[in-house]
């Protein structure tokens, strides 16, 4: 019962956030290691699709910083629309702010802050240009506070500001009138971010590897490449090495898929691939871009042109036995494109997909490719198969005794068993 208090009208007192540093933290946890590459990404390639005209992205070290305390930062660096300083302090600094449209299954205006952020305390630094003129902000997270936001600059005339115009000098030659850069600070200022992190597959390539493996195709309008080289695993400074050019799964699979196909399931389509055993130079295709893309049997989802919740090693050979696929896994890889639902989408992290809230229904595709296994693949396991068959019946009984030693090395150990791995699938 209202008490005699009320008039009968309401109004709405809007939900805030008591610790924003907290929840950015917490969320943080939540993403993988590098997925701050592919959040960066993702909005570079949005700003340049803002433009209509064709554009490019590199990720490098920053070089005036490097050039004036002798640190290289990693930094990314778009010809996209970009921002002026009113609409960095409006889209960088508030939680669910972007300048795309918002939807569920499109932007959520949170990826950058919270793995860029909560993995660069230390600071995050924007640059752009927007009808030829310059703009920088500071984001970063405050030790005594533990929160997160822009840093202030005093003027001369005692107010404050949080932004700063800028200077060309400070513009890399390939923005002209508008383009973005970011540059990343790590945890504390003296950090070369640059680096590879601890663990990351392929070091000397570790965000040409990561943006390969993540994107099925990179836009047609958009070229992005990548610094690689000892430089970062902490080589030489007269070792520069050099920038590659990211091209995604697709185009890897394209070139080396000997057979392909595509299979209607329940609420999607299976599209796979088999990987031939010998490029025309006659190298194993896995093994000469294993530190590039994902080069070996795999199994991901397929969702607006990123590949998802992606199994390999192991985990791969187990998802790949499940869906049929019980020997020569290692040259098997299988994409799942949910069909288009307003239930599916991703989680904030963007690390894995929902439907409904609910995980992708893994077992229940990999039951029914089995079942209805293609001709082509069918045939190919049925060839390993008998391979194998032979080589455990011919190997002598030292070999046989020795199961910790892989079956492809033991081939290499007696030439004359190698020529059965160079047979062709067909």
């Amino acid at each position: 019962m209202i008490g005699q208090d009320s008039a009968g009208g309401h109004r709405l007192l809007a939900m805030t956030v008591h610790n924003i540093g907290f929840l950015l933290d917490r969320l943080g946890q939540d993403c993988h290691p590098l997925q701050f590459i592919r959040e960066l990404t993702k909005n570079s390639i949005e700003a340049i699709e803002r433009t209509g005209s064709d554009g490019v992205i590199v990720w490098d070290y920053e070089p005036v910083a490097f050039e004036l305390e002798g640190i290289r930062r990693l930094s990314i660096v778009d010809t996209g629309d970009g921002m002026t300083g009113d609409e960095m302090v409006r889209f960088i600094n508030q939680l669910s702010s972007s300048l795309g449209k918002q939807s569920l299954q499109g932007n959520y205006g949170v990826g950058a802050k919270i793995a860029a952020a909560t993995r660069n305390p230390a600071g995050v630094s924007y640059l752009s240009w927007k009808n030829d003129q310059g703009s920088m902000i500071y984001l970063y997270r405050d030790d005594l506070t533990g929160q997160y936001g822009l840093k202030q600059w005093e003027r001369a005339d005692h107010s404050w500001t949080h932004y700063l115009p800028i200077e060309d000098d400070l513009k890399p030659s390939i923005i002209k009138d508008h383009g973005t850069m970011v540059v990343l600070h790590g945890r504390n200022n003296t950090d070369n971010t640059l680096l590879a992190p601890a663990g990351t597959p392929a070091p000397r390539r570790w965000i040409t590897r990561y943006l390969n493996a993540r994107y099925f195709q990179i836009p047609p309008n958009v070229q992005i490449s990548c610094r690689e080289g000892n430089l970062l695993v902490g080589g030489g400074a007269d070792d520069l090495g050099t920038r590659r050019a990211i091209l995604g799964q697709a185009e890897y699979l394209k070139r080396y898929g000997n057979t392909n196909g595509a299979m209607p399931l329940s609420g999607a389509v299976a599209y796979w691939w088999i990987i031939r055993d010998r490029d025309e130079d006659q190298t194993d295709p896995i093994e000469k871009y294993s530190g590039h893309l994902e080069a070996s049997g795999h199994v991901a989802a397929l969702y607006q042109n990123e590949l998802y919740e992606m199994t390999t090693g192991r985990a791969g050979m187990s998802r790949l036995q499940q869906f049929g696929i019980t020997f020569g896994y290692q040259r098997v890889v299988i994409y799942i494109q949910p069909n288009p639902d307003v239930r599916l989408m991703t989680n904030t992290a963007r690390t894995s997909l929902l439907i409904s809230n609910e995980p992708l229904p893994w077992a229940e595709w990999a039951a029914e490719f089995r079942q209805k296994l293609p001709a082509e693949l069918k045939h190919f396991v049925e060839l390993r198969s008998l391979i194998c068959t032979k080589l455990v019946a011919i190997a002598p009984p030292w070999m046989a005794r020795s199961r910790s030693t892989p079956t492809r090395r033991r081939a290499e150990v007696n030439p004359p068993l190698r020529a059965l791995f160079d047979r062709r699938t067909e």
